[in-house]
This record gives C-alpha cells, structure tokens and sequence, in this order.
C-alpha cells in the first residue's frame, strides 16, 4: 500500500512540522510513503491530480480542517476516480481541528500512525454548497465575518487566539445584514446561517447530534443576532450541546436550503475557510462520499 502524505505548511509553525515529520518517519519503517511539503494551492492541486497515476491508496493530509476540505473538492473537480479502498487519512495540525474529534484521534504520534495505516475506514457524508462541498460545516453571515477577517499570518502565529480576539470585535461591532431563507416552503429573514454536517464546532464543542458519517446535517437559522443573545446561545452549547431551547433559533434537519442575500453578497465559510461571498447560496444534501481513515 503506498502513501502520499501533503504537509500544508501555511497552517502551522516549526513545532508541528517537526511533529508531523515524526508521524511520517513513523509509517515509513513499514509502507512507502512519499511527503510533499506544500505553499500554494496550486502545489497541492497537481500531487491531488496525479494520485490514480502514482498509485496512491492513502492521502493523508496534513493541516487544518480546511486541508482535508480542499483535497476532497479538488479529487471531486478533477473527477478522480478511485478503488473502494481508497482513504484520507488526517493529521491535525491547524488550528481549530474539529476533524480530529470527529474521527476520534489523540495527538499520539503512535496511535495517529496506526489509525493510518489502518483499514478503519467510513464513507464521510458531503454537503453541497454552491459548486463546492463541505465536510463539517457552512457558516453564512455572522461567523463567516470572523473568519474573512483573520489574516493568515498571524492565525499561524497566535493560532486560536487570533479567533477569539476577532470574534469578540465582531461582537462589539456587531452589524448584521439580512438574508432570506427559503426552506421548507417557508421563506424566514435572518442574520445568520449555520449548516453543520458535524458534532461540533469552534474546536471541540458539541453543537448537533449528527456526525460527518451519517446522510443528514443540521441547521441553525438565528433570525435575530443580538449581543445578549449571541451570550445565550453560547451558554446552551457548552451546557445543553445544541440549540434547540432557544425560540429565537429554527433548527432544521432537511435536505435542501436556499438563501438570498437582498442585492447585498454573503460571506461565507466552509470547514473554518474563506469562501468568499455570494449574493444567491444553495446548500443541498450530495451522493458524493468519500473514505476517511477513523482512530483504530
């Protein structure tokens, strides 16, 4: 079984390159495993379309959640096709890291290392956003604001830091736009938007009951963002591990939502990355899953 490992240098420091160096070294002494140490996209997007011609049964990607989230939509745009035991393997190694509590991982360089080299392997669940697809999350409007306004040198320097301080001057400056959603036969104005294919969020903080394995993903429609309110909803997710006791938030579990930003354009977040802007955004459930290497 041969390997190809990509190392998103953009998404950590010295420390983490050393650590995934470890992991590396570690798989190497049994299989053949080939490491690319990225910059660009662009580096990242050719090993990612020549992985069917160098026989590659395992990608393993290591970074952020936006690493793997990358990946996955460039084997999709390419149209790659791969054997049913074809596998992404995660190393975490970004900031938040939400993909390591979904698929149950330490940061033991041992036990990483058996998880991917192991055959313990689940078909991942993938939303549709537009012409992209989503591992965990979307987030429309008020967290997609924090995100866009991190500069990528400096989230490697302070790491979650960096979220924290941007998200408590969102806070302050709060200002939302609103956005139509159609949904359900029912059209709802509102402020923010949260589609979560995972069990958690900013980190390790349960937020839904739902996982990346299972064909559903939860929304979060907040139709009225205020500060003290914002203060709430936070308490619910660390006491209850959801939303759903607030009646100021609708949340939905269907498979289609549409969203409208009234001649005004949307930032947008998918896996914690910058996607942009949109004035008219589609988020629908997909056939497309792919193979995600769990902890053993």
């Amino acid at each position: 079984m041969k390997f190809c490992l990509i190392y998103n240098k953009n998404s950590a420091g010295g420390r983490k390159s050393k650590f995934i160096k470890k992991i590396y070294d570690e798989i190497k002494i049994n299989y053949e495993i080939d490491l690319f140490e990225t910059t660009s996209i662009i580096e990242a997007s050719e090993i990612i379309k020549n992985i069917n011609k160098n026989n590659y049964k395992r990608l393993i990607l290591a970074g952020g959640d936006g690493s793997v989230s990358f990946a996955i939509n460039e084997l999709i745009k390419n149209d790659i096709k791969f054997e049913d035991d074809f596998a992404i393997g995660y190393i975490p190694a970004g900031t938040a890291n939400i993909l390591q509590a979904e698929l149950g991982m330490t940061k033991n360089i041992k036990k990483i290392a058996k998880t991917l080299t192991s055959n313990n392997l689940s078909k991942t669940n993938l939303v549709k956003i537009n012409d992209r697809y989503f591992v965990l999350m979307a987030g429309i409007g008020w967290d997609a604001q924090i995100v866009q306004s991190i500069d990528a040198k400096i989230k490697k320097i302070l790491g979650k830091v960096i979220f924290g301080l941007k998200g408590f001057e969102k806070f302050l400056l709060m200002n939302n736009d609103k956005i139509k959603v159609s949904i359900d036969n029912e059209e709802i104005l509102a402020d923010w938007i949260l589609c979560s294919n995972s069990r958690y969020y900013a980190g390790h903080h349960k937020i839904t009951d739902t996982n990346i394995f299972e064909e559903k993903f939860t929304t979060y429609i907040f139709k009225d963002l205020k500060r003290m309110k914002l203060l709430y909803y936070i308490y619910l997710i660390i006491r209850y591990g959801n939303l759903e006791k607030s009646t100021s938030v609708i949340t939905k579990n269907i498979s289609e939502l549409k969203m409208d930003g009234l001649n005004k354009q949307i930032p947008i977040q998918i896996d914690g990355d910058n996607f942009g802007s949109s004035n008219k955004i589609t988020i629908t459930s997909s056939n497309k899953k792919i193979n995600l290497l769990k902890a053993a």
